[in-house]
């Protein structure tokens, strides 16, 4: 065969190579996305106000690279490559460790101390979680926290090298001294699985196995002082290979590699109000008329295996998903045991995300004097908050406070003769003191000033700028 014919020939399979993954998109039934992916949107060739959309073609490009026939296929054949000839990880929020071990890279912050939580980060967590407390307790219920650990800091030896830690305590470890001062309830949960030699999370996920939150289950029923609970940790179960890691299926998306989980012999009792589509919906509510008790738990993913044993336990409970966190559901479901779960990874998230309830009320003697601080709020309408940021019959304030002010200083707003206590958290610049609160519609707007404390004393800023947004 002469040679240009052996070029052309290899010309001609290297171009039906090249578009087998778009000219598929037209065939071959399309994948479903892996892990906690979100795919692109179809291209709109107008804007919702009839306009012709001028990123309609960076729209196009992002649709095509993430629906392209084979996609996942084409993705986990490359991981598996980088993997075996690398030992590397395809996917850069996933961390190739040892013996097969994967970890979310978002974690190594809190392992190396990188990137440690502010003094007024770490009051600001303390103290919204003490608001909610309150809150609660007003409403006739204890509220406890526990904070799920990351998989790097329990199990460090699977790491691969990524340097020594630096110098300081752990967020947590820094946050504990704070709640407690704050009075605020918090299970503690590293200690029971660094006291175990039992691995109970899966090499291949973010998350701690059935096992695990068994363990969990256990160590939060005894935090909330819960009698005549059944112990799951000592329950007996069988080993079977059911579980497809998160992390596994965010690099090999159409990988087969499954763990280990246990099922226990003794089934749950618990039903649900409604059926659910999954562990994963934004909202769940089960029943057991065996048990007493009310529970509103707010949870992230961490939950999915927790929830039903939390759920045994109770005569009701719902378990939610919204963040921030919609303290209404309180008063709907009447509970009277609230737990709060986050990841360490995201121990910050009720200040970045203020939870949404009415601002307490709060008393003020004699008249503040004039500090050098300065403050801006705006009231956000309705039309402007997203749904899960509303509260009926509430405005949602937000603010941020500038210049000299005590790093554990609350802060509070005067609107007319009543005076609310903020949430100290929100959006805001570098050197700036965020807070977010609601109060009740038709509340004095036009007569409003912001308090703080400098050097323990009570002050007032001397300029408040206020908008309608």
């Amino acid at each position: 065969m002469k040679l240009k014919t052996k070029a052309d020939l290899a010309m001609g399979a290297f171009l039906c190579a090249c578009l087998i993954p778009s000219v598929g998109m037209l065939v071959l039934q399309e994948e479903p996305a892996a892990a906690n992916q979100t795919l692109a949107q179809p291209p709109s060739l107008t804007t919702r106000d009839g306009h012709l959309n001028p990123h309609v073609l960076d729209e196009a490009t992002d649709y095509i690279a993430d629906h392209f026939a084979l996609r996942q296929r084409l993705i986990t054949a490359n991981a598996a490559l980088e993997s075996a000839v690398f030992q590397t990880s395809a996917q850069d929020s996933v961390l190739m460790g040892k013996d097969g071990w994967l970890f979310y890279r978002e974690t190594l912050d809190d392992y190396l101390h990188t990137d440690p939580l502010t003094e007024r980060e770490l009051f600001g967590a303390a103290r919204t979680r003490a608001l909610l407390s309150e809150y609660a307790r007003n409403h006739g219920a204890s509220l406890t926290f526990p904070v799920a650990p990351n998989k790097a800091s329990l199990y460090p030896q699977y790491l691969p090298y990524v340097g020594r830690p630096l110098e300081g305590a752990d967020d947590i470890d820094r946050l504990i001294p704070l709640l407690e001062e704050q009075g605020v309830a918090y299970a503690d949960l590293f200690s029971p699985f660094r006291e175990r030699e039992e691995v109970l999370y899966h090499a291949t996920d973010s998350h701690w196995t059935r096992r695990g939150a068994a363990l969990v289950h256990d160590t939060l029923v005894k935090a909330l002082g819960l009698e005549n609970r059944t112990e799951w940790f000592t329950q007996p179960g069988q080993a079977v290979k059911t579980h497809r890691g998160d992390l596994y299926e965010m690099v090999y998306p159409t990988g087969s590699a499954l763990e280990d989980e246990v099922e226990f012999d003794q089934p749950f009792a618990f039903t649900y109000v409604r059926p659910i589509r999954g562990p994963e919906d934004q909202r769940i509510q089960t029943e057991n008329p065996e048990k007493t008790g009310s529970l509103l738990m707010f949870r992230d993913s961490f939950g999915n295996t927790l929830y039903p044993f939390m759920a045994e336990e109770f005569g009701q409970a719902a378990f939610s998903r919204s963040m921030p966190c919609q303290m209404a559901l309180l008063e709907e479901t009447d509970a009277d045991t609230v737990v709060i779960e986050l990841v360490e990874r995201n121990l910050n998230y009720l200040v970045d995300n203020p939870p949404i309830f009415p601002a307490p009320l709060r008393q003020l003697t004699g008249e503040p004097a004039v500090g050098a601080a300065s403050a801006r709020i705006a009231a956000l309408e309705d039309a402007s908050l997203e749904s899960q940021l509303r509260l009926e019959g509430h405005v949602r304030l937000e603010g941020t406070l500038s210049g000299p002010v005590d790093q554990d200083s609350p802060i509070y707003v005067q609107l007319g003769d009543t005076l609310y206590e903020a949430s100290p958290g929100g959006a805001g610049e570098d050197g700036e003191y965020p807070f977010t609160l609601y109060v009740p519609g038709g509340s004095a707007l036009d007569d409003i000033r912001v308090l703080y404390l400098l050097d323990g004393q009570v002050l007032r800023t001397g300029q408040t700028d206020f908008s309608h947004r």
